[in-house]
């Protein structure tokens, strides 16, 4: 690096890697290293460096920099005082195992006024993320925290948590060109739940994949009105335990998937769960829980099956993987 600096040769990428150090002496070396390539002015930094204090006030302050990955480093205790001045030349920010708190993400994300790309994967010390950005097209959060996005021009979602965050895109950008979402609903799931599935779907008319984690099951009041539209789901992945009918409603209520791919240990509980499949899409009530036209069976070479739904739970549960498909 020495070179580098002496000669001021232009620096595109700058990696630094150690996952196994926790040593002062080893981080002021890595310390020159970085403020020579954040002089020379390096676009792509990336800092994989376990419990590594990165100066983020300096890096912010660079004029080049476009794209920042810090892994397992930390951005704690950093002073504030001073205040920020604004990143205009990075775009895309990703953040993994990193440790900082609240204060410090808004910070880094309030000082880059014109990023397009977000990643914040199992960060300690956050337990809510607050987003809003009119540039932001391209979001990924896998933290298990409470999450409000205020995104309009976002085209690409990638969430994995336990609570529904908060979403407002704009009505331009209300199909999402790629949406992966996992819920791992660790606390019990009842009609309010349901109710906020349903409104944060509406956000956009179609998502690619919604997969929901369900353990506890607590549902004895639907009174479910139409506020609202139902939102398109291209393939909704569904692991249950249990599945009382009341479920099956609410969920259908809150999203209409294309695909249905179902995962449970229990033949009795997807028995039941295709046997209401079926009834819905019989019935001849008039309602929401109408809708429903069709619903077939195909196993994992897309061939159809015409099973009845013990034959096909136990093919379920057995770990094969028939998914069905659903008209509405």
């Amino acid at each position: 690096m020495e070179r580098y600096g002496k000669r001021k040769i232009p620096i595109e990428k700058f990696e630094l890697s150690e996952s196994f150090t926790d040593c002062h002496h080893v981080f002021s070396r890595a310390d020159k290293c970085l403020f020579i390539a954040l002089e020379n002015g390096v676009k792509e930094l990336v800092l994989h460096f376990t419990s590594y204090p990165a100066p983020i006030l300096t890096i912010l302050a660079a004029k080049s920099l476009r794209e920042l990955v810090l892994r397992e480093c930390t951005l704690m205790p950093v002073s504030l005082s001073n205040g920020v001045v604004n990143c205009n030349s990075l775009r895309k920010i990703s953040l993994s195992d990193v440790t900082l708190d609240e204060n410090m993400l808004q910070t880094l994300l309030n000082s880059c006024p014109l990023i397009i790309s977000f990643v914040l994967e199992n960060c300690p010390g956050i337990e809510v993320v607050k987003i809003k950005s009119d540039s932001l097209k391209v979001l990924k959060i896998h933290h298990y925290c409470e999450c409000d996005i205020d995104a309009p021009n976002l085209v690409s979602l990638d969430y994995t948590g336990s609570e529904i965050p908060g979403l407002n895109i704009a009505r331009k950008s209300s199909q999402l060109k790629n949406s992966e979402i996992f819920l791992d609903c660790i606390s019990s799931l009842n009609t309010a739940w349901f109710c906020k599935l349903r409104k944060f779907l509406s956000n956009s008319s179609s998502w690619s994949e919604v997969s929901l984690k369900c353990d506890e099951i607590n549902i004895t009041d639907l009174q479910m009105d139409h506020i609202g539209s139902t939102g398109g789901v291209d393939v909704l992945n569904l692991s249950i335990i249990e599945c009382p009918t009341t479920f099956v409603d609410a969920l259908l209520w809150s999203c209409h998937p294309g695909r249905l791919n179902l995962i449970s240990i229990d033949t009795e509980t997807v028995t039941g769960f295709i046997d209401h499949l079926i009834y819905m899409s019989h019935s001849t009530s008039h309602g929401w829980n109408n809708q429903l036209k069709e619903i077939k069976a195909f196993d994992g070479k897309n061939q159809s099956l015409q099973l009845g739904s013990e034959e096909l739970a136990k093919r379920i549960t057995e770990g094969e993987q028939p998914y069905f498909i659903l008209d509405w």
